[in-house]
């Protein structure tokens, strides 16, 4: 018969989790714990009401007309946006959406970098940085969020962070050189003798896979440019970011050497995966070497999210040793396939980021 699952068991193995250096992947839920406006419903509802101030081609307007009935018929707006393939209705939506979510984070950015609001991950962010061995001094991170609300995190809590651009102003993708912005000389002394020696600080690696809010497409170069995060990008250029549906994989298949190169090796690398407000709805995120980690290498993974949904039930039932914390009305429900039930913790929000990062990591 399985072991009933108490609290202390739980905390005792999410604290020995974390003596191991996790790769985290965030997902839009750490932006609507800011905002409820970050997440898909609210750009469903921005969509369906610019749209109808387009012109669109009779192609156009009947792929669009398509995703609404297909919304109508109460398919999820990720499946629903699968109906566009135009290139030009696409760039339309990749416009809207740049737009509307461009408008949330310049409203959050000075909320955060003032101090009058707080990316809910930052503390755990710090803790996990700050705890990287001497010999490895990295914390891999990727996220589908096109916002900066994590690098506002970051710059607020002092934690260093590279995303592999480069440069002044306009900035190009080396990841070289981006990881050399990120070092420091350090006198070593040996005997009598004196030898500087580079170290890196310690950091974050972020691998924002679907794109953000200042990468653009200019003369088919992907470049970083913060003046146009919150303007509509000069003629010729591009806003780089991958709106739902069918459509993305073409984008991601695209840029995939600079979108996803180093995060698929970073992957491989890891033995332990964390997951903060993510929903497991992007198959190109769960590549077949992903899932391999968590259900055939059977790697330690933990789940920390408000809402589960049936994908991530049913990995839970297929991964040995991962873990799933979300809400279950005012309580705290804690699963694992190992044990015989869930356990509830009355009154309870440990599915917080914040909280569970001060009642299992302390501080």
């Amino acid at each position: 018969m399985a072991e009933k699952l108490t609290k202390e068991i739980a905390y005792k193995e999410f604290q020995k989790f974390f003596q191991d250096k996790p790769f985290v992947l965030f997902g839009t839920g750490m932006s609507c714990a800011i905002d409820n406006n970050f997440g898909m419903a609210a750009l469903e509802e921005e969509l369906k009401c610019k749209m109808e101030k387009e012109s669109l081609s009779n192609k156009q307007k009947k792929e669009w007309d398509g995703v609404l009935q297909s919304l109508e018929n109460f398919v999820d707006f990720e499946t629903s946006m699968n109906m566009v393939s135009d290139e030009d209705l696409i760039n339309k939506i990749v416009k809207i959406t740049g737009a509307f979510v461009s408008t949330l984070d310049r409203e959050h950015s000075v909320k955060i970098l003032n101090g009058d609001g707080i990316w809910p991950a930052s503390t755990l962010f710090k803790k996990l940085v700050d705890k990287t061995p001497g010999t490895d001094r990295e914390l891999h991170v990727a996220t589908p969020n096109y916002d900066l609300l994590a690098e506002y995190g970051f710059e607020k809590n002092g934690i260093s962070y590279i995303n592999g651009f480069h440069g002044g102003v306009i900035r190009h993708l080396d990841w070289e050189q981006s990881r050399r912005s990120i070092t420091y000389g350090e006198k070593t002394v040996t005997g009598k003798r004196v030898k500087m020696v580079t170290r890196e600080r310690r950091h974050v690696c972020l691998y924002k896979v679907h794109g953000s809010l200042n990468w653009f497409l200019m003369n088919n170069d992907l470049i970083e440019n913060n003046s146009w995060l919150y303007t509509i990008p000069p003629d010729g250029t591009e806003r780089l970011i991958v709106t739902p549906g069918l459509s993305k994989y073409k984008k991601l298949h695209q840029n995939r050497r600079e979108l996803l190169g180093k995060y698929d090796t970073a992957v491989e690398k890891h033995n332990f995966f964390l997951f903060l407000g993510f929903g497991f709805n992007d198959n190109q995120l769960l590549n077949t070497a992903f899932l391999n980690k968590l259900k055939g290498q059977k790697c330690n993974g933990l789940i920390i999210t408000k809402e589960t949904n049936n994908k991530i039930d049913r990995l839970l039932d297929e991964a040995d040793n991962l873990w799933l914390v979300c809400q279950e009305k005012a309580d705290t429900i804690i699963k694992n396939r190992k044990y015989s039930d869930p356990l509830i913790l009355e009154n309870e929000n440990l599915w917080k980021v914040d909280v569970f990062t001060r009642k299992i990591l302390g501080g």
